[in-house]
């Protein structure tokens, strides 16, 4: 009998013991994820942030909850991920925006210290638009010969201190020419002043753009992304224009915080993989102008260390200073 009452005693603690695992042995993801970007809701990167979220939530079988830590051109928001737990369960939407921004504050990338990459899985066709009542130019030659006949004619972007800025610095730099760079709060207020003549020309993504250019409002002179846009597929590159080093990237990949165990960086570089290739951010893809598209870790690390030094350069030679 003392045997039966010890061995059932056995028993009972085991079957208790089973509704209690410690999570560190749960398989994961166990519970929500929360994807944390540093842009305000609305916004081409928020719809970005919430299309991935929707098509990892697919692959993972658990929510995967975006979180807008806006401001500082997304510095708050990488900083957000960096003391958050290297669980897994908090994971960042990092843009090249960013890590650039992190020049005018006299910040090192770090990368070691700030996040652990997992992969890059879009790229924003970006375009140079004119309002072809103020400049009647068609390509960037005749857009850069204008520059030269009209010197410091304005110019703009989505914002100060952005790829766009410093992507229309960099031309100014080879191309010999000023511009005077015109800051606005934003995409939407500096293509109302392009529409509405205040400001001849800008840099600014497809998507954004593409309903002015369809209205005639707005011509797209070059896609200055590496590749074409599908919803613009008659604008050629800047590449194919002749002007190689005018690539601006607006580029976005998923971070974890640093010491993420490398099993839960593996499962989620697999179903990055897993949903950029999926039905759901497929069709998200093509509404956005955006283009898809699977880069594991190093690659993705290598791309942000070369692009972060490139545009450091420029704004150190353009003598651009914090926003």
């Amino acid at each position: 009998m003392k045997f039966l009452r010890t061995f059932s005693v056995g028993i009972v603690a085991c079957v208790a013991l089973g509704f209690w695992v410690p999570a560190s042995a749960q398989p994961y993801p166990s519970r929500p994820i929360k994807l944390i970007t540093g842009f305000p809701a609305g916004g081409p990167s928020d719809t970005v942030a919430r299309s991935i979220a929707k098509a990892l939530e697919d692959e993972l079988q658990q929510p995967v909850v975006v979180d807008n830590r806006a401001g500082v051109s997304g510095i708050l928001g990488l900083e957000e991920v960096t003391k958050s737990a290297p669980d897994g369960y908090t994971i960042g939407l990092l843009a090249n925006t960013t890590t650039n921004a992190l020049h005018f504050h006299g910040k090192k990338l770090d990368m070691e210290s700030r996040f652990m990459p997992v992969g890059r899985f879009v790229t924003t066709h970006v375009a140079l638009v004119v309002n072809p009542a103020m400049m009647d130019v068609k390509t960037i030659s005749e857009f850069i010969d204008h520059l030269r006949r009209h010197p410091g004619t304005p110019v703009t972007s989505a914002g100060y201190g952005g790829i766009g800025h410093v992507g229309l610095e960099l031309l100014a730099l080879e191309q010999k020419v000023a511009i005077t760079y015109v800051s606005y709060r934003g995409a939407a207020p500096a293509m109302q002043d392009v529409i509405g003549g205040q400001v001849p020309a800008m840099v600014i993504d497809v998507a954004s753009a593409l309903p002015f250019v369809q209205s005639g409002k707005l011509r797209p002179i070059a896609i200055v992304s590496t590749l074409r846009a599908p919803s613009l597929p008659d604008v050629s590159t800047a590449i194919e224009q002749g002007y190689k080093s005018l690539q601006i990237e607006s580029s976005m990949g998923i971070l974890v915080p640093p010491k993420t165990p490398q099993p839960t960086v593996d499962r989620l570089r697999a179903a990055l993989k897993a949903a950029v290739n999926g039905k759901t951010y497929t069709a998200a893809v093509s509404q956005q102008s955006n283009a898809r598209f699977f880069e594991d870790a190093d690659r993705f690390k290598a791309w942000l260390q070369t692009d972060f030094d490139r545009f450091g350069e420029v704004i150190r030679i353009a003598n651009i200073k914090a926003p």
